[in-house]
């Protein structure tokens, strides 16, 4: 269910893609350190931007360091270091991944969701130890959307609200303090978790189709891309007018300019190209 912030460089600055793709690599080795070397594998741009608007928030001082990694071996790239927020989000991301490959085996036995669970195993149990509260929220609302998926629910609106309840814990952890922002972030991480999971649904109807997996659209008797497109298209729009109202009423210390591209630009523009209107087949994916 995460990937659908994925940062195209024209919908950046220059200084800001950069500094984006630092975030990217100081979350990732982040995970690395705390979690398992294996735990990096599950890293997503969700996770990254989660890492960017909490250390925007938040008033710590950002360290940037210059590193090789196994991906980049040859030219050191910049990343961010010694950040509260990176490891908050790395560790958040590591439990999302493993709950997310549990879930998949009790579902359909998937040995795919098997061998992952146990490769990602030891760097889960470190992390949750660390955040045993979120880990608690984050089960209990899975837990909530497997049954509203086991019961064939068809309401679009009930399963999304599980799944935005548990972004919405997560951008308002602890480390801010500021509560005034706090309830922003909140706000503007349910309203994101709702739009991931509807665009979720909506990417995934054809092939849940043919395979027979759960889909809530499916559910509903709505099998046509274009038709549930139509039918989300509105809310979907709505929702993220939730998440740029939210935006606005947040104190951002640093890169209030870089996340609000991304929120009214990148969103927007992942959504048309998903529904299939308005961006062309150039456009982002």
């Amino acid at each position: 269910m995460f990937g659908y912030l994925k940062i195209e460089d024209n919908q950046l600055t220059a200084d800001e893609y950069a500094l984006f793709s630092a975030y990217y690599c100081g979350v990732c080795r982040a995970t690395g350190k705390r979690a398992s070397q294996m735990s990096r594998l599950g890293l997503s741009y969700d996770i990254t931007f989660l890492a960017l608007v909490l250390s925007s928030v938040c008033d710590t001082e950002i360290g940037m360091e210059k590193g090789r990694c196994v991906r980049h071996p040859i030219k050191p790239n910049d990343h961010i270091s010694d950040s509260r927020a990176t490891e908050y989000a790395a560790d958040v991301g590591v439990m999302l991944s493993y709950l997310k490959l549990a879930d998949d085996w009790h579902d359909s036995r998937s040995i795919k969701a098997l061998f992952g669970m146990a490769l990602l195993y030891r760097g889960y149990r470190k992390v949750r130890l660390a955040h045993e509260s979120v880990f608690q929220i984050i089960k209990s609302q899975l837990d909530i959307l497997s049954a509203l998926e086991q019961s064939g629910c068809t309401s679009i609106d009930e399963t999304a609200d599980a799944f935005a309840k548990i972004l919405e814990a997560l951008f308002s952890p602890q480390l801010v303090s500021d509560g005034a922002s706090k309830r922003a972030l909140a706000w503007l991480g349910y309203n994101l978790g709702r739009w991931i999971y509807i665009m979720d649904a909506v990417c995934d109807l054809e092939q849940d189709v043919k395979t027979g997996s759960y889909n809530t659209f499916a559910a509903a008797s709505i099998t046509d891309k274009a038709m549930c497109a139509d039918a989300v298209e509105e809310s979907l729009t709505m929702t993220l007018g939730a998440i740029a109202s939210a935006f606005e009423l947040i104190s951002f210390r640093r890169n209030r300019d870089m996340i609000g591209r991304i929120i009214y630009i990148t969103l927007k523009e992942k959504q048309a190209y998903i529904l299939l209107k308005e961006v062309n087949s150039d456009g982002p994916v």
